[in-house]
């Protein structure tokens, strides 16, 4: 590298990351939404459909960031320019933040195993954040944030969020999980944009779009504000122009404090006592992740029973033995009347033993007018070229699959509705294909509504769909 080269590098270095007032305690809320198995980023980018004309905006969930209040301290590190080969890939990253320079403090965290690499530690407002790179089995890439009081030794600091996935060239750190929080984005010097939303719209059709995207200037490759009244769940930043990777490792610090009415899916409970309580927990849950207060939104039971053991067993909760097993299908209402369904199957074993949840949908949007209509759907195993779909429509007389691709894969047959549920098969070996449509029949065989086989995914509805 030339003298030229090494002196403009030197010149564009910047100061970088701040701290500020005293920590807050805080302890991690638990129970208040069941861990789903389905997926193992931390933050996934997709697509919806557009907001229809009947779009209620949530409170609270699109206004854009301001600057924060809080006093601030800069601390000089020198970050290479652009052209250093330690960029090519995290593993090699410098290390950023205030902490920087603190040789003794990140010594020390590489020293507890707690990371391969840091790629950044500073004091934050409230709290000492460190972020590692680790490499994985495959050759992907796992990146997670620890968290202490400021001030806090390596012996201090907790994990408090994992990112697993393919190698990527972003970082986005919340403080906590606070919709006020500071938000640090990290990339490489190169790069000088990336783009912001901090939330979307949800109409009361079960419509969702996202708040436009716009650009945030990076210095050295780094960017820290406080982001106000933005739900994590919600926020995205992306790069801009395609420069970088298109899924940034997406990181959220612990809670501020503990919540005691977010309630807690209660596992050793039965019956009408596991009912309330899960009911509660999830609606309490859908508040947590659009930023709301859990008694601001109402939640209902919309089917609550057994299911078919063969449908369940196909879900893999590596349960033993003899089992008993239920479902809860949730929708809760918003302030603005707008509806997010949620659904969860429990398996228990039957000597009480065990017991273990999944969510199989978590707050999805969908459309109010048709909300107590509206069926659920679990897929069981493929059975040599036929699927066993078991629909929960507790409001039917009968329902049917129905393909809009029918030469390729054929309707199913009327299939009557007892106890609030029909298993129903169809002749494909794919148990979601997207050709079949849920049709429900009243008494009269009079058709009640008409409905995709499945939600939206958790990750889906929240990327929203304007970029």
């Amino acid at each position: 590298m030339s003298l030229e080269t090494q002196l403009r590098d030197a010149l564009a270095a910047r100061a970088d990351e701040l701290d500020g007032p005293a920590f807050d305690p805080y302890e991690r809320v638990t129970g208040a939404v069941v861990t789903s198995r389905r997926r193992r980023r931390g933050a996934a980018i997709g697509a919806v459909a557009a907001v229809a004309a009947v779009a209620v905006l949530v409170p609270g969930l699109s206004q854009g960031d301001r600057r924060s209040t809080l006093p601030a301290k800069r601390t000089q590190v020198i970050v290479p320019g652009p052209s250093d080969p330690r960029w090519a890939a995290m593993s090699s990253w410098p290390v950023r933040g205030s902490l920087a320079e603190d040789k003794a403090f990140i010594s020390a965290v590489t020293e507890k195993s707690l990371t391969a690499h840091v790629v950044y530690a500073a004091d934050l407002d409230r709290t000492r954040v460190v972020v590692g790179w680790d490499p994985e089995d495959g050759g992907s890439t796992r990146v997670s944030m620890f968290a202490g009081p400021l001030g806090a030794g390596a012996d201090e600091l907790a994990g408090v969020s994992v990112w697993s996935g393919d190698a990527t060239d972003v970082v986005v750190l919340r403080e906590s999980d606070d919709p006020d929080s500071r938000v640090v984005a990290l990339t490489t010097p190169g790069n000088r944009t990336l783009e912001l939303s901090t939330g979307v719209q949800i109409g009361i059709d079960g419509t969702v779009t996202r708040d436009a995207y716009r650009p945030i200037t990076l210095t050295d490759g780094a960017w820290s504000n406080v982001v106000h009244d933005s739900p994590p769940s919600l926020m995205r930043i992306h790069p801009s122009g395609g420069a970088v990777a298109d899924t940034p490792a997406t990181l959220t610090g612990p809670p501020v404090t503990q919540r005691e009415d977010l309630g807690s899916v209660c596992l050793n409970c039965t019956g009408e006592d596991f009912r309330a309580k899960a009911e509660d927990a999830m609606g309490a849950g859908v508040a947590v992740r659009l930023g709301l207060e859990p008694k601001d939104v109402r939640s209902t039971t919309r089917f609550f029973g057994a299911a078919d053991p063969q449908v369940v067993e196909h879900a893999d909760f590596g349960a033993k033995g003899p089992v008993t097993n239920e479902v809860i299908v949730v929708d809760s209402t918003l302030p603005g009347g707008q509806v997010l369904r949620s659904a969860m199957v429990v398996v228990r074993a039957k000597d009480s033993s065990e017991s273990m949840a999944s969510d199989s949908a978590s707050g999805v949007p969908i459309d109010a007018a048709t909300a107590a209509d509206r069926p659920f759907v679990l897929h069981g195993a493929i059975d040599g070229n036929r699927v066993t779909h078991e629909v929960f429509a507790p409001t039917a007389a009968s329902v049917r699959l129905v393909s809009s691709g029918s030469l390729a894969y054929p309707s199913s047959a009327v299939v009557p509705v007892r106890n609030g549920t029909a298993l129903v098969t169809t002749p494909t070996t794919d148990p979601s294909i997207a050709s079949y449509e849920v049709v429900t029949y009243d008494a009269d065989g009079a058709q009640i509504g008409r409905w995709p086989l499945d939600l939206p995914s958790d990750d889906v509805w929240t990327a929203g769909t304007t970029r």
